[in-house]
C-alpha cells in the first residue's frame, strides 16, 4: 500500500467533502459538496445529489481538488477523473495528497488583491491606539497564508485581523485572524510581510483556494501560449 492509498482507505464512506471541479471554457472552479466512497488502491468515487453535478461542463483534462477535514485538520487530494459513471457519480484516481503544512507552498500563486490589517481588539473595548488599520496589497496568496506589501510598518509579533478582497464575480471579503511570519523593510516607505492564517472559516478558505486555482489555471494557459509562439 502506498501512503496515499493508506490515507484514502481510512476515510469513512459517506464522508462529506468539497470538490473544486474544473469547467470547460472557464478559469473558474465550481465548488460542490459531495460524498466520498473508497474503492481500492488509489481509486474512489464521488457521489452527488441529483442535479448538482454539471456533467456536460466538466473539463476532464484538468485535475480536480478535493478538500476534507480529518481529525480537525484540512487535507486536500489532487485527483484525475477516470470516468463519469452517471449524472451522480464520478470515478476518480488520486494523484497526491496535500496536508496543512504543505498547503501554503502548493497553493501559493502570484496574486495582487487589496488587504486590510486591523487590531484584534474590538473598537468598543480598545483605546484610540488600538483602533488602527493598515492597507496593503498581496504579492502572493495561498489557502493558509499570504505575502503582502505595505507603505507603512505593520506591527511586529502581533496577531491581527486580516481582510482580503477576492476578485470573484461579486467581490468577496474574506476575514481571518493571522500572525506575522516575517516582516522586512525594503525601502524607506515599503515593507514586505508574510502572514499565516491562525483562524479561518472553511467557506472563506474555500474561497481563497478557489481564487488560487483560477490564478494557477490562467498561468498555465499563459505558459502554453508562450511555448506555442
Amino acid at each position: 500500500m502506498t501512503d496515499t492509498n493508506t490515507f484514502l482507505s481510512q476515510i469513512s464512506d459517506e464522508k462529506p467533502v468539497r470538490l473544486f471541479l474544473p469547467v470547460v471554457g472557464s478559469d473558474d472552479r465550481k465548488l460542490i459538496i459531495c460524498v466520498f466512497k473508497y474503492l481500492q488502491d488509489n481509486h474512489f468515487q464521488l457521489l452527488f445529489k441529483t442535479g448538482t453535478l454539471p456533467v456536460d461542463q466538466i473539463d476532464k483534462e484538468m485535475t480536480c481538488l478535493i478538500n476534507l477535514d480529518v481529525g480537525g485538520q484540512s487535507v486536500s487530494i489532487e485527483a484525475k477523473i477516470l470516468r463519469i459513471i452517471d449524472k451522480q457519480t464520478l470515478e476518480m484516481v488520486s494523484v497526491k495528497t496535500i496536508n496543512h503544512e504543505q498547503m501554503r507552498e502548493y497553493f501559493r500563486v502570484d496574486c495582487t488583491v487589496p488587504i486590510l490589517l486591523r487590531s484584534v481588539v474590538p473598537e468598543e473595548f480598545g483605546s484610540s491606539e488600538d483602533n488602527w488599520k493598515i492597507s496593503g496589497t498581496t504579492v502572493d496568496l495561498s489557502g493558509s497564508g499570504l505575502r503582502a506589501s505595505f507603505t507603512e510598518a505593520p506591527p511586529e509579533d502581533t496577531q491581527v485581523r486580516l481582510e482580503i478582497a477576492l476578485p470573484t464575480t461579486e467581490t468577496t471579503i474574506v476575514k481571518t485572524l493571522a500572525s506575522p511570519v516575517r516582516i522586512s523593510q525594503l525601502t524607506e516607505k515599503l515593507w514586505d510581510a508574510a502572514y499565516h492564517f491562525d483562524e479561518i472559516d472553511d467557506e472563506d478558505q474555500d474561497a481563497i483556494i478557489g481564487c488560487c486555482l483560477v490564478a494557477q489555471r490562467r498561468l498555465l494557459r499563459l505558459k502554453v501560449q508562450v511555448k506555442g509562439r
